[in-house]
């Protein structure tokens, strides 16, 4: 692991996932990004508004606060953090310092006391995790950080897994952490690829990665990696993020929201469409810069 993100509205939840990331990136001997958004509705300011006319007060307010952030950080675990203050809608800005800054994995919270971190749990949830570009993990709220032995993936084991597991095992490596999928069988759930179809390809795609597959009947497939992961004392819940087309819409209700409204224990979301970093890293993203 080699860069984490970690967004802050400075409320309770997210200065919690905040610490969480700096014991992480401490442990991991990863840097760590901080970074603040100061967003105002765009239908409130005409586009020749120039930047001066946003409130000085709280761009201020921010930006002391993120000093502050910082310098405690510093204190707390000898970590030395970068942080960006910026104005703009929060997912685009986010997103792009994900790739400018070469950002392997984003840490949030779950609730947040303004702007987007506000709506985390609930419908914004899933838009947030499905276009971050990179992995994601949601820190519950009460979360305290604890070495990552033990990963648990939770497959339906009817989609390709490449793409997920190339990126968890790479997630894996960096933490020092064993993977375990875990596929869990209900009678609501249809089963459209043979299972050894799966199991085969997954063998043959990562013939040098140590894992474990582990079935497990279950009438309800969250209460079931619920009960997974509390019983084998499961670090983190690891998920696909998968882009379904209307058909398999029909078939599929959304598993990664129902886990993320439960949040037992983190959960690493895993993107369909991973960026590949390749062009000079430069220092800001698009986003305009308070300050």
């Amino acid at each position: 692991m080699a860069t984490l993100l970690v967004p802050t509205d400075f409320s309770k939840t997210a200065t919690n996932a905040v610490h969480y990331a700096a014991s992480l990136a401490v442990s991991t001997g990863s840097r760590l990004l901080v970074v603040h958004t100061v967003s105002v509705p765009t239908s409130a300011l005409p586009e020749s508004m120039p930047l001066l006319a946003i409130d000085t007060h709280l761009i201020e307010y921010s930006e002391e606060e993120l000093q502050k952030l910082a310098l405690q950080l510093k204190q707390t675990y000898a970590l030395e953090v970068e942080t960006f203050c910026l104005y703009g809608p929060f997912i685009p800005l986010v997103n792009d310092l994900v790739k400018t800054q070469a950002v392997d994995l984003v840490v949030m919270g779950t609730k947040g006391a303004s702007n987007v971190l506000s709506k985390l749990v609930g419908t914004n949830t899933s838009t947030f995790i499905k276009e971050a570009p990179c992995p994601v993990l949601v820190v519950p709220g009460q979360a305290t950080f604890r070495t990552v032995r033990h990963i648990a993936y939770a497959s339906d084991f009817e989609t390709e897994e490449t793409v997920y597991l190339k990126q968890l095992f790479q997630v894996a490596a960096g933490l020092g952490a064993e993977v375990h999928i875990i596929n869990v069988t209900s009678e609501t759930e249809l089963n459209i690829v043979p299972d050894e179809q799966v199991l085969k390809s997954i063998a043959k795609n990562f013939p040098r990665q140590n894992y474990s597959v582990a079935q497990l009947p279950h009438e309800d497939v969250v209460t079931g990696l619920r009960e997974f992961v509390e019983e084998n004392q499961m670090d983190l819940l690891a998920v696909s993020i998968q882009d379904r087309d209307l058909l398999e819409s029909l078939f599929h209700h959304s598993i990664t929201k129902e886990l993320a409204l439960q949040a037992f224990t983190p959960l690493l979301t895993l993107p369909a469409n991973p960026y590949h970093y390749q062009a000079p890293r430069p220092t800001l993203p698009k986003g305009v810069p308070v300050g």
